[in-house]
Parts: structure tokens; sequence; C-alpha cells
């Protein structure tokens, strides 16, 4: 599983032109078996993708049975994501919104959030609080962010072929905010360039995350790396020094209200 550093990019975009493209199935096929076994997906389940940019994610649970309400904020990205899934014959929930706005309570049976950690402190609280409270009591969410113990190293610089668009990205690690800075270059066949807005992802440590999830409502926190492909590990315990990404589950308790605190 990869962060999905293109939709915090791309959400701030106007129009997305031919970056539209940027999200593909087979991501999402490469990370079905975690979601599914993690959160314990079965045919019928209610499913929020919430951040879900151009909808891949959103598109295949729909395709397993799944009722997903997916919900963004950009409406350029949820075009594209309606398209797809009217080609592939599913019905999905799209909803334009600001992600810490969701007026659902108890709705869901599980719930991803794959680029967390792309806004303030204060917002990243107000989300998971959204999704803590749209949980039905024993559901789980899925979420996934920058680790901080990998990315304060040295800053670092990628280069990637992405569907015809060579795609250069910047890194560099905030110490005083505990963020990663990320800046992207896009050149097109044609050789035109163009520069994304710059996007920030804060880092949590481990025991910030702690307690980010205790005081929103979250418990039963766990934590995993990824191989070098990139696929969360299940089975191994975490190498902070060696995954770029920390994948966490944490669940909504039985007993007790959920999203409150902060």
């Amino acid at each position: 599983m990869k962060h999905y550093w293109w939709r915090s990019h791309l959400r701030q975009l106007p129009e997305l032109g031919t970056l539209g493209q940027f999200g593909q199935f087979q991501e999402a096929d490469e990370l079905m078996p975690f979601l599914t076994t993690t959160l314990g997906i079965t045919m019928g389940s209610r499913i929020l993708d919430l951040g879900c940019g151009r909808g891949s994610f959103s598109v295949r649970l729909a395709q397993w049975g799944c009722e997903v309400v997916a919900v963004d904020q950009s409406q350029p990205m949820l075009d594209v994501a309606a398209e797809a899934a009217l080609r592939r014959g599913v019905t999905v929930e799209f909803r334009c919104s600001t992600l810490g706005s969701l007026p659902d309570r108890s709705a869901f049976d599980g719930a991803m959030i794959l680029d967390f950690g792309a806004y303030d402190d204060a917002e990243n609280a107000e989300i998971l609080r959204t999704v803590a409270s749209a949980l039905r009591p024993g559901a789980s969410v899925i979420f996934t962010f920058h680790n901080p113990y990998y990315w304060c190293r040295e800053p670092t610089t990628e280069h990637q072929f992405l569907q015809g668009v060579d795609v250069v990205r910047r890194r560099r690690f905030d110490f005083s905010a505990g963020c990663v800075v990320s800046r992207i270059r896009c050149i097109g066949p044609t050789g035109e360039r163009r520069d994304l807005p710059p996007a920030r992802f804060r880092a949590y440590t481990l025991p910030e995350l702690r307690a980010l999830t205790a005081a929103v409502g979250l418990a039963d926190l766990r934590v995993f790396g990824e191989d070098r492909e990139g696929r969360p590990q299940v089975e191994q315990g975490v190498d902070n020094l060696s995954t770029p990404y920390f994948h966490c589950v944490a669940l909504r308790p039985v007993h007790g209200e959920a999203g409150e605190g902060i």
C-alpha cells in the first residue's frame, strides 16, 4: 500500500486535466485483501471512504457488494469518480463536503482515510472525531500517514512515470511543525511543466497518535508497517526506521460514546 499523496495535491486544483488519471484500480486491488480482512468487510457492509479522491477504492468496494459513501471536498475529483462508477455499472453515494462535517451517526460498518494528516492538528482531530461518531459500535477505521521516524532523516527526491506523465516529487521534513512538506512537478509528453500546489502532511509520532485516537473516542489502536512493495505487514511488528508510512486501525468501542473529546 502506498500513501496516496496525489489526492492532497490534486484536491487543491480547480480542474484536473490530464492529472485526473492519477490513482488506478490496480492500487485498490492490491489493498483490497488488507481492507476486507482488517475491517471485516462482507457483502452489504456500509463503508465510508473519507477523502475518496477519484474513487477507485469506492468503486471497487461497490463492485464487491458494499454500500459505499465516498466523501471529498474536490468536485473535479468527484466528477472523475462518478464517471468511473457509471462505466462500471455500480452505485456509490458521492458527497462533496469538507472531511470533518459528516452528519451521519453510528451509520457505518467500516471506514478508511488513505491520506490522513493532510490538514493541521485541529482539522485532523476533527476528521477522526467525525469518523469515530459515524462508525457503528465495534466497527473500525483504517488510516495511513507519514512515519516521522523515517522521513526526518534527510530530504528525498523521487521520480516516477505515471500514465504518460513524468512526476518529480521532493519531500523534506519540517521539524518545527512535525510535517512532511511535499512539492510536485509534472512533465507532460510534449515537455510542458506544471508545478502542483505544495502539500503538508502531519507526521504523528506513536505517542501523539495514541493520545489523538484516545481523545476522539477510538480504541484498540493497531499500527502496521509495510513491505518493500508498500503492502501493510500484518504479521510483523513495526520497524520505525524502514517503513515510510504507518497503516493504522482503530475501532469505536461497543460501550461508551465515540467522537467525544478534544
